[in-house]
C-alpha cells in the first residue's frame, strides 16, 4: 500500500512539473509574440525586410496565422540583435517553440492586458486587443456616509 502512495505522489508531481513547463513555454511565447508585434511596427522598412528574410530562413514552414508569424519574427529579431521596443524589457525570451500559441490562448490576452495597464500600450494582435480598464476614482468628499462602527459587547451582560 505504501508503494501505491509513493507511486501516485510521484505521478502527481510529474504532472505538475509538466503543466508548469508548458505554462512557462506558453508565457514566454506570448511575451515574444506581443513584443515582436510592437517592435516590428516601429522598425524601418529596411529592417522589417531583414526580419522577414531571417524569419523565412529560420522557420521550416510558412506561418499559419499572425500569431505564429510574429513568434518567428521574435526569433529573427533576436538573431539579428534587434532589441525589443517594450519599455523596461529590451530582451527576448529564449524559447524553442514560437509556434505553440493559438489565437484563442488566454496567455496572449493576459500579456496584452499587462502591457496596456502598466505601460499604456494598446497593441492589437490577430483581432485580440486588451480592454482598457478604468481604475475607480476615489472621492475625497466629506459628505459620504461614514462606515458604521461595531460596538464591543457589554461586560455586564455576559449572562
Amino acid at each position: 500500500m505504501a508503494y501505491l502512495f509513493w507511486f501516485l505522489a510521484a505521478a502527481i508531481l510529474f504532472l505538475v512539473i509538466i503543466k508548469y513547463r508548458a505554462a512557462k513555454t506558453k508565457h514566454q511565447a506570448a511575451g515574444n509574440v506581443v513584443f515582436a508585434k510592437y517592435t516590428f511596427d516601429r522598425l524601418s522598412v529596411d529592417d522589417q525586410n531583414k526580419v522577414k528574410e531571417k524569419a523565412a530562413q529560420i522557420a521550416s514552414e510558412t506561418a499559419r496565422d499572425e500569431i505564429e508569424q510574429y513568434g518567428w519574427y521574435a526569433v529573427a529579431m533576436h538573431a539579428l540583435n534587434i532589441p525589443s521596443a517594450i519599455p523596461d524589457n529590451p530582451s527576448w525570451y529564449h524559447t524553442k517553440r514560437p509556434d505553440v500559441l493559438r489565437p484563442s490562448d488566454l496567455m496572449l490576452r493576459s500579456v496584452l492586458t499587462f502591457l496596456n495597464r502598466n505601460y499604456n500600450l494598446n497593441i492589437e494582435l490577430a483581432g485580440i486587443a486588451s480592454e482598457k480598464k478604468e481604475r475607480p476614482v476615489i472621492s475625497s468628499e466629506s459628505d459620504q456616509e461614514e462606515p458604521k462602527k461595531l460596538n464591543k459587547p457589554d461586560e455586564n451582560n455576559k449572562g
